[in-house]
Formats: structure tokens, sequence, C-alpha cells
């Protein structure tokens, strides 16, 4: 992952970030590539968000079937999907990587405080004070970035 600028990132609409946060990025190439990413961090828990349509949102029940999960209605077609999971199988990954490269929104944070709310008012809050780290794809899911935590394989 190398420093980019702020500015070159597309879809920030989302995202809340802090002042004096350094954003990280790194280009995908595909679903694999992505789920290489994803096998190089190092998490005891990685709490999934996705802002997603309700055609997928059964999809993505389906996927997580078997773990808590919670949805929320943010407007008429439009569902908040969330999910904390001890570690994510490789089906799990590539239906994110297809959600996001379709332009669902997609974040994940690792280790996630139980007592934080890391989406308020339409954005993801980059909240990384307890060394979380909050991930994201561009919208075509072309590049991935991060934020926060030190570890990364």
């Amino acid at each position: 992952m190398e420093i980019t600028s702020i500015s070159s990132i597309g879809n920030l609409d989302m995202i809340e970030l802090k002042p004096d946060q350094t954003v990280m990025a790194c280009e995908l190439e595909d679903a694999e590539s992505f789920y290489r990413f994803w096998a190089g961090l190092a998490y005891d828990r990685i709490m999934i968000q996705v802002i997603t349509t309700g055609s997928f949102i059964e999809d993505l029940s389906e996927y997580f079937e078997g773990h808590a999960y919670k949805v929320t209605k943010l407007a008429k077609r439009e569902f908040h999907f969330q999910s904390i999971l001890q570690e994510a199988d490789r089906d799990i990954a590539d239906f994110l990587f297809l959600l996001a490269s379709i332009n669902d929104d997609v974040f994940l944070i690792t280790d996630p405080q139980p007592d934080k709310s890391y989406f308020s008012e339409g954005k993801l809050q980059c909240l990384t004070d307890s060394g979380e780290r909050i991930i994201w794809f561009e919208y075509d899911a072309v590049d991935i970035y991060m934020i926060g935590g030190e570890s990364y394989k």
C-alpha cells in the first residue's frame, strides 16, 4: 500500500475523514487480488458494512447465514447491512468484491470497538482512535483505501 492524495479519491462523499488521517491505497486487478489483500490483514474481528439496493440485500443475507447481521433501511430501495465476523471465507470476500465492482459501498473495519457507531448520517465515520483500520473501495473496485492501524502483512 502507498500513501495517496485525498483529492484522488472519487467516493469521499461516503467517508468522513479526520483532518490528520493518512490514506493508503492499493490497486486491485480482480477478486483474487482483493482476497490476497484481505488475507494479508491482521485482525481478530472484522466488521463488514455494505450500502446496497434491495435486490442484493437478500443475497448478502444468504452469504452471512449462520452469522449475526443487522439490516437497516436507509431509503426506499437502499439498505445498510452490517455484520462482525471472526474470519470471513472466500465466498464472502468474492461477493463483497462483486458488490464493490458494481458500485455498491463496501466498508471493512478491523477490530471494531463494541461501543462505537461507525456509520452515521449516511457516512462512514473514520474513528480509528483504538487501532482500528477503516478500509473501503473506489466505486469500481479498481482501488482499495485504508486508514489507521499499523499491521498489514
